[in-house]
């Protein structure tokens, strides 16, 4: 409401307002700074429990589709205008005024609509969004997914589904005088870009837009240049990797380090040293983005056991390391001077090995690694320990889980479970032959690069 050259209200309380720009050239966001000032702001009031809350992510779409089958169709519906739908309580008026300076005099505004920079916005939106999914869900038996404002629907192909959920939706919205953005709504289809991702139902993959792709590789080869950077470029970063996680899923693991390093920065200006544990994880990034393609092919999605598998691995600090996938084997002795190493990195160097070799045949599959070394199994859930060499051996698991989209755990099993790769680590191959007699006559060569620690 306004303008007025008056306080409106006896407590009007008036924020700073700012403009953001929107990913389509020209449009801007406004922004209502309700958390100006620090510490005595109207968001500093509102209690946390008030602004917390769930999206749906593409993880949801992903399984939708799975649900739905190979070539299942994809539609989608953007509200317009979201935040601005929700009136405001009159009581809570006096809380949301701004002025604005014109020709010398000041005017006085109070906001009547939910505003953007509002804390509790997102979760108040959320909720009217989620009975809207309700709706769909209980009352029309729809498949959907949404996020704040944008709505994604699917069903199988052959089949009108997927376009009678559209048009129900976009009936509701119209009986309910909800607008929608047109030009957003997405007819029934086997590819779509949905929270960003571009999803193919016909090739079941998901994609990172190419732009997005080239944008994460600048951002890398800028910050690795650096000793410094400063918290808004590290966040701006963060931001990109995050985002690439959604479809490059291992790598979630390896941000860690990265969002520990803003813990306690407050100021977009603080200038933050790039550790060389943090460099050397921008670096495992970067050689990943340099060639990735953007595509990721989705993962299935039940945990394989390495017992179910028959993958295994083995250390044999005295001799040797070994592993085993099915009929396949390798075994080696310890390169020069590896051998008085501590045991956890003599355990951890068989593994690796064998997602480098093996990676291939992995592909796409979530993992589940026994070993008897109860050490390795808590390094690699945690993936980050504080010993460079455990590290140096995580990095390349990592980086070869990244290339392949393996998903990798560990899980402790007794040694009397791991007799195969425990024969073959003490070159005890007549033994390991009675205890598997399916194992191949010759046992595989590795590339000698995997052999350097």
């Amino acid at each position: 409401m306004g303008p007025f050259l008056d306080p409106p209200f006896k407590n009007l309380r008036c924020s700073p307002l700012g403009v953001i720009p929107k990913q389509e050239k020209g449009t801007f966001r406004l922004i209502h700074d309700l958390s100006f000032p620090l510490g005595d702001s109207i968001n500093a009031g509102i209690d946390e429990s008030f602004t917390l809350v769930s999206y749906d992510s593409i993880d949801n779409v992903v399984q939708l589709v799975k649900k739905m089958g190979r070539g299942a169709l994809m539609a989608k519906a953007d509200i317009e205008n979201a935040y601005r739908l929700l009136p405001i309580h009159p009581n809570d008026y006096e809380l949301l005024g701004f002025t604005v300076q014109i020709g010398g005099s000041t005017y006085y505004f109070a906001d009547m609509c939910l505003p953007m920079g509002l804390s509790m916005s997102c979760q108040t939106f959320e909720r009217f969004s989620s009975a809207l999914q309700w709706v769909m869900e209980f009352h029309y038996n729809a498949h959907l997914s949404h996020m704040i404002d944008d709505f994604f629907f699917i069903g199988p192909k052959n089949t009108n589904k997927c376009s009678e959920s559209l048009q129900t939706f976009l009936d509701i919205a119209s009986h309910l005088a909800v607008p929608i953005k047109s030009s957003k709504t997405v007819l029934p289809t086997n590819k779509i870009t949905i929270y960003g991702i571009e999803v193919d139902s016909q090739d079941m993959i998901f994609r990172l837009p190419e732009d997005k792709v080239v944008k994460i590789r600048q951002a890398l080869q800028d910050s690795l240049t650096r000793n410094k950077i400063s918290f808004k470029q590290l966040q701006s970063l963060l931001g990109l990797l995050n985002f690439a996680t959604l479809v490059v899923v291992p790598g979630r693991v390896f941000l860690r380090r990265l969002y520990d390093l803003t813990i306690g920065v407050k100021k977009n200006y603080y200038m933050i040293r790039l550790t060389n544990a943090a460099k050397a994880d921008l670096k495992v990034w970067y050689r990943f983005m340099q060639s990735f393609n953007g595509r990721c092919m989705f993962s299935n999605d039940a945990w394989v056991g390495s017992d179910h598998i028959k993958l295994f691995s083995d250390a044999a600090q005295s001799k040797g390391y070994a592993a085993v996938l099915g009929s396949q084997w390798f075994y080696g002795s310890w390169p020069s001077g590896m051998e008085s190493l501590n045991i956890s990195v003599l355990e951890l160097f068989p593994i690796v090995l064998t997602i480098e070799h093996w990676g291939h045949l992995l592909k796409n599959h979530k993992v589940l690694l026994l070993t008897d070394n109860e050490a390795i199994v808590f390094v690699i859930n945690k993936s980050s320990s504080k010993c460079p060499l455990l590290m140096s051996l995580l990095r390349r698991l990592v980086a070869i889980a990244i290339k392949f989209n393996i998903l990798i755990r560990a899980k402790h099993i007794s040694g009397k479970s791991n007799l195969v790769a425990d024969c073959l680590s003490r070159f005890q191959f007549q033994l390991a032959r009675a205890w598997a007699p399916w194992l191949d006559a010759i046992p595989q060569q590795l590339d000698p690069t995997y052999l350097k620690i």
